[in-house]
């Protein structure tokens, strides 16, 4: 849990936290409730690097990912069949 709270950060990363406590200190200020909760999920999600941008479905691949997958990459080889 620490390793993600201290490694990859990022733009986005940054810039979610920064809007979600610029949109909590902002409710606050002008006393919206819901706004807080918002604005604090966006943090949290930032902060514990969750969300649909930082999903692996989503994500290319490293360069060293792309490196073994060029490497253990099998060929595929057909075999004609007669027709009778």
């Amino acid at each position: 849990m620490w390793n993600r709270l201290t490694t990859n950060w990022h733009f986005a990363r940054l810039l979610r936290l920064v809007l979600g406590i610029l949109v909590v200190v902002q409710s606050v200020q002008m006393n919206e409730k819901w706004f807080v909760v918002i604005g604090a999920l966006l943090a949290a999600l930032a902060i514990f690097d969750l969300g649909g941008c930082n999903s692996s479905a989503c994500a290319t691949p490293t360069a060293r990912q792309r490196h073994v997958a060029r490497t253990t990459k099998q060929e595929t080889t057909y075999e004609e069949v007669d027709e009778k």
